[in-house]
């Protein structure tokens, strides 16, 4: 019921922003250069969201006012203001950088699609303000979060002890499937692995520069200072993609062990030691159907994204077919798209939800 008025919201919200001048909002760099990536080609951008929203409400009977979605990950809150100029209820915007929080909030001033209920923390705290405020929800949403998230098991888990039904749409361009994506990404991930960069500007503050084994080195070295340079590197290389307190619970085990149990199969999938978001995670995506089946969902599924028409004369003909091919095989042509859709429900609810 969403997508008669979707495309006036998008084409709204689109002129809206264009009159937005970023950087007399009081923003943060970050959410500046952020933004003005995106401003590149909006329109795309604002239907990968629509297509979102599109697969969060299609099975609901009733008002789009009585509806209440959460943006998780929810960043620069594009997704959360397209929401809204469509008519859904209520939205909750969340997300674990208290500056993207802030600055959501003063773009939703301007935009005058004031964020009402803005959540700051990971899903430990969103669950305990959903339970504290007695909100039941409809759907939860992200774009481009699921590849940074830490512990994806916890997090399914977490959201599946939520007592009523609502179903769960979350999209991301770290596409593991799509061999051009696959290798972009494993060469940004090496980087990030070996390479310390220079702070430019946009940089979001919460996310080192080092070089994660260096920033790994040093964390063991300091919890451990009688281990031997090599055992510390050693240690360093077997504990990558884990954040600091588990690290050291490894280190724990080594000293008492002499190895540890830990082991990443994957050969180049890294995430930042003090915070645990993931630099671009390539999931499988069996082990994803799994573990969002395990923590208490059914009727999951994969979606293949399509590529928006941007670039040069050759690369949009090359687009458009790629396009045609996913449309007519469907999902076994996920390995050709741009993005993939994880989606995944309880037991929908066919009637309105209490009103907040």
């Amino acid at each position: 019921m969403l997508s008669e008025s979707l495309c006036y919201a998008q084409g709204r919200l689109s002129s809206k922003l264009a009159k937005i001048d970023l950087g007399s909002l009081g923003i943060s760099e970050y959410q500046q250069r952020y933004l003005s990536s995106y401003f590149r080609n909006l329109d795309g951008i604002l239907q990968v969201y629509g297509r979102i929203l599109l697969l969060a409400t299609e099975e609901i009977q009733y008002p789009l006012r009585d509806f209440v979605l959460v943006d998780y990950g929810g960043g620069s809150g594009l997704l959360s203001f397209l929401a809204l100029e469509a008519g859904i209820g209520t939205v909750i915007y969340n997300d674990i950088y208290d500056v993207s929080c802030e600055d959501a909030r003063k773009l939703g001033q301007a935009l005058h699609l004031p964020l009402s209920r803005i959540v700051c923390g990971d899903v430990d705290e969103l669950v305990s303000y959903l339970r504290k405020e007695k909100i039941n929800v409809n759907a939860i949403v992200s774009y481009d979060v699921i590849e940074h998230i830490y512990d994806i098991k916890h997090h399914f888990e977490t959201l599946g002890s939520l007592p009523r039904t609502f179903v769960v749409v979350y999209a991301s361009s770290a596409n593991s499937k799509n061999p051009l994506i696959v290798r972009r990404l494993r060469k940004k991930q090496i980087e990030a692995e070996y390479i310390t960069r220079e702070r430019t500007w946009g940089h979001k503050e919460r996310d080192t520069l080092e070089a994660y084994f260096t920033v790994r080195k040093k964390i063991i070295a300091a919890y451990a200072p009688e281990l031997s340079l090599a055992e510390i590197e050693h240690l360093a290389r077997a504990t990558r993609g884990l954040r600091q307190g588990d690290i050291e619970k490894c280190v724990d085990e080594y000293r008492q062990r002499g190895t540890i149990s830990y082991q990443i199969a994957d050969p180049t999938n890294t995430c930042d030691p003090y915070t645990g978001n993931w630099c671009e995670h390539l999931i499988d995506f069996g082990w994803l159907e799994r573990t969002v089946r395990n923590a208490g969902f059914y009727q999951v599924k994969m979606f293949a994204g399509l590529h928006l028409l941007s670039g040069s004369s050759l690369k949009q003909v090359l687009k458009i077919t790629s396009n045609l091919v996913i449309k007519l095989v469907g999902n076994r042509a996920i390995f050709a798209a741009p993005y993939y859709i994880l989606y995944a429900e309880k037991p929908l609810d066919r009637g309105p939800l209490e009103r907040l």
